[in-house]
């Protein structure tokens, strides 16, 4: 049986990315794997998020491309392209847990059994394992 992955999509990401706190993605996981689709992604929002469209040089971020064969028909209905990659790229690695902010990729992956978490349940994490004294302050600048 393959590894549980982090799978993250692009808006969790972002946010890190944006207010220099990667850090805290790699203190509560390791090791970040991203579909080509996310770092299509990260790269055509570049002039809107420049720390973003870094992301993909960080050296505990892995790209990694899902087979075509892992990606059930109809999966990608109401989905981007960066969570319809999440999702083919997390279905052949049971336990995989997804970064997913958006609710209709949050629902498909909660139904297909895997792990789910986004930016609010990383930075609460990161609360209680001590990496951060405080949310607010670092929700504040993420806004």
């Amino acid at each position: 049986m393959a590894q549980p992955l982090t799978i993250s999509n692009t808006t969790p990401l972002i946010n890190f990315a944006e207010i220099g706190r990667m850090d805290l993605l790699r203190e509560l996981f390791g090791t970040l794997i991203i579909p080509p689709a996310v770092q299509r992604e990260l790269q055509a929002k570049s002039a809107l998020f420049p720390a973003a469209a870094r992301v993909p040089g960080l050296p505990f971020l892995s790209v990694q491309a899902p087979s075509a064969a892992s990606l059930p028909a109809g999966l990608a209905y109401n989905l981007h392209a960066g969570e319809t990659e999440c999702l083919a790229l997390a279905l052949p690695h049971p336990g995989s847990l997804l970064l997913l902010d958006d609710l209709a990729a949050r629902e498909i992956a909660t139904a297909c059994g895997f792990l789910v978490t986004g930016t609010l349940g990383c930075l609460a994490e990161s609360k209680r394992r001590g990496f951060l004294p405080a949310i607010a302050p670092v929700l504040h600048e993420m806004k």
